[in-house]
């Protein structure tokens, strides 16, 4: 008998990549995780994607789709991403590269109309009307942009850091030391500045080390620190703006309430600060994701292999992507 046709599906973040073989009756068949695979934040991002893909079998695949942070097919990086993604592919397999947010929106939406909102290290949004027309906003990058995001947060966070080592007399002392000790550096004493410095400067990957500090801002609001509660509320802020924003382009309708579902990922989302500010701020409650952020992937994938995929296809998607092998 031969061997059954397979799909591979990948999600590759700034910060982690994911990726899954799946069979025709929506089984998974493989898994792997790596770190991301973001051009512009991993200068080993390409060792990191051929790596992941090397992982997978490969020897049935029919097609493949690769949702990437930082893909944009007019980008010279991106020409690399599919030269990368090809030669670990090989000749014959349909392939398919776009951007993160676009696999999540169809993940979420089963391919239907709605706005989602994704907030990782970084922040980026995206609507679809019911005619197919798209709008994107944010995913401009730490440098100009992605206000709302993991790394905004962790590089206002440390801002509050340096103003406290300037002047320990700040009201806001006990949220800097706070901070301070969760990245194991004194908070007094004259080498406490250039403790600091001296840590951002022996980061592997310094946007994700920014980034992360995003985590201590939230364990802080959970033990209701003013400032660490106005911080997340400022980053809902922007994120309900990034959905208003991409709205607007495919609505002629009043933005509030959100004209259209919406939906969301990433880590920054899933803090409830946030999350209730950007519910609050779009005027109705979130749409529940159909399919976790890989499962946008699969989807394109199956289109592409010619595989049909029905409400029941796509119920049994969901059950194998977060039970059992719980692909994020």
């Amino acid at each position: 008998m031969p061997a059954q046709p397979t799909i591979l599906a990948l999600d590759g973040g700034g910060t982690h990549t994911r990726a899954v073989v799946i069979a025709p009756d929506a089984t998974v068949l493989a898994h792997a995780t790596g770190s991301g695979c973001n051009p512009f934040d991993r200068p080993e991002w390409a060792e990191n994607l051929r790596n992941l893909l090397e992982q997978m079998p490969r020897t049935t695949l029919q097609s493949a789709v690769l949702g990437m942070a930082g893909y944009d097919a007019a980008r010279p990086s991106s020409a690399q991403q599919e030269q990368v993604a090809r030669a670990a592919l090989g000749p014959d397999v349909r392939l398919w590269l776009e951007n993160d947010v676009e696999t999540a929106h169809r993940a979420a939406f089963a391919g239907q109309a709605g706005v989602f909102v994704l907030a990782g290290t970084g922040s980026v949004a995206m609507a679809v009307d019911a005619n197919g027309q798209t709008a994107r906003a944010g995913g401009w990058g730490w440098l100009l942009g992605d206000e709302g995001g993991g790394y905004w947060i962790g590089r206002k966070a440390l801002g509050y850091a340096t103003r406290y080592l300037d002047d320990p007399s700040v009201p806001f002392a006990t949220f800097a030391q706070a901070l301070l000790r969760s990245l194991n550096l004194p908070t007094t004493g004259s080498t406490a500045p250039d403790a600091l410095r001296e840590w951002l400067r022996t980061r592997t990957h310094p946007r994700s080390a920014v980034g992360d500090v995003a985590a201590t801002v939230h364990t802080l609001a959970l033990s209701e620190d003013t400032y660490a509660i106005a911080l997340l509320r400022a980053a809902g802020g922007h994120l309900a703006e990034l959905a208003h924003t991409t709205a607007k382009q495919v609505s002629n309708l009043p933005p509030s309430p959100l004209p259209l579902a919406w939906s969301y990922g990433g880590s920054v989302m899933h803090n409830p600060v946030v999350l209730q500010t950007v519910t609050s701020m779009l005027g109705a409650k979130p749409h529940p994701a159909t399919l976790p952020p890989i499962g946008g992937a699969v989807l394109k994938a199956a289109e592409l292999a010619g595989w049909h995929t029905d409400a029941t296809w796509i119920c049994q998607l969901a059950r194998n992507l977060t039970h059992g092998k719980a692909i994020a």
